[in-house]
């Protein structure tokens, strides 16, 4: 079976590793990370893994811009299998950012997905300053990924806003998260989950059966995760095989084939 890892990051964070435990709280620890695409492309070979969705973890830890040039100098290396993503910073302030002039160069680098870190980057996702941006995202069904590790009510507010936005959430703790993420399931039809984090007994059978199986995209969030613990729980999941393959790879293949740049 195809399978398409859509949460890895490539290179070394400045805090090895900051990882979301349940209320919010934050666990350092030690773990291996890719430094760049060979190392990275080694632990998908290992896990038996064909394609990954990939950021650098300078997007977030050193300069945005920086951080998606880096990804780019990075997937070069293996354009079959390294799918690139960007970060993006408010076009108030970062003219580059808006859509006029992102979309252009998201197309030319075969970028299709966006993510945001904005506590880290140190504005708010929201509509007064963002507003032009998020709103052609939603329209150009852009994904944006997006992590609780900065709280739950900023994801909660740029979907009330823009209720049409594609988001995927990703990084959101090991103990349980059903009633931050079902309600979001719940209530906006674009919005997936990233099925790195969960290690709950049951929990991708019971998703499947409340939401369907098209609402879970296969991810392990590495290196937050080690890929073949997320793989395993996938697999083992006991869903049918028809949900095995849309977890896998044909929901972020459909979801991909729905941007519009």
């Amino acid at each position: 079976m195809k399978v398409i890892d859509c949460s890895c990051a490539i290179g070394y964070k400045t805090i090895n590793y900051e990882i979301v435990n349940h209320e919010n709280f934050w666990v350092r620890e030690k773990v291996k990370q890719a430094r760049d695409a060979e190392e990275l492309l080694e632990q998908l070979d290992f896990c038996g893994i064909d394609r990954a969705v990939v950021s650098h973890n300078a997007m977030a830890d050193v300069d945005p811009g920086y951080g998606n040039r880096s990804i780019l100098a990075e997937v070069v290396k293996a354009p079959d299998r390294l799918i690139p993503t960007w970060t993006i910073l408010p076009p108030i302030t970062d003219n580059g950012y808006s859509p006029a002039q992102l979309f252009p160069r998201m197309k030319a680098n075969r970028v299709s997905m966006l993510r945001a870190y904005p506590e880290r980057n140190r504005y708010f996702l929201h509509a007064v300053t963002m507003g032009d941006l998020l709103g052609e995202m939603a329209a150009s069904r852009i994904p944006l990924f997006l992590s609780p590790c900065e709280g739950w009510q900023g994801i909660y507010d740029v979907l009330k806003e823009f209720p049409a936005l594609t988001v995927i959430l990703y990084n959101y703790g090991l103990w349980s998260h059903s009633r931050f993420t079902y309600p979001l399931l719940q209530t906006y039809k674009n919005v997936y989950i990233e099925s790195g984090d969960m290690q709950t007994a049951g929990e991708i059978k019971e998703i499947c059966g409340k939401f369907g199986s098209e609402r879970i995209l296969f991810g392990s969030d590495f290196p937050s995760n080690n890929m073949g613990g997320p793989l395993a729980t996938l697999f083992g999941s006991g869903i049918a095989r028809e949900h095995l393959e849309n977890i896998a790879h044909n929901n972020i293949e459909r979801i991909l084939g729905e941007v519009i740049l």
